[in-house]
């Protein structure tokens, strides 16, 4: 028996956030697949706003960030 697992959109990831569902779980979606995360410690979060920073001086009006 072959298992094939169910690609979700963009979309679709959105409206289940809408409706609640993701609520208590710390979750992202890759490549169509939702993923469990680790919690983000504050190293990573350091280094997250730092680099968002970097890169908003780098490409100014060229491209939209989201840190």
């Amino acid at each position: 028996m072959t298992l094939t697992t169910a690609k979700w959109t963009i979309d679709e990831y959105h409206r289940m956030i809408a409706a609640g569902i993701l609520d208590d779980r710390r979750v992202k979606l890759l490549k169509g697949e939702i993923v469990e995360i680790s919690p983000e410690g504050e190293p990573h979060a350091y280094f997250s706003s730092e680099a968002g920073e970097y890169l908003i001086k780098l490409l100014g009006d060229r491209a939209q960030l989201f840190v």
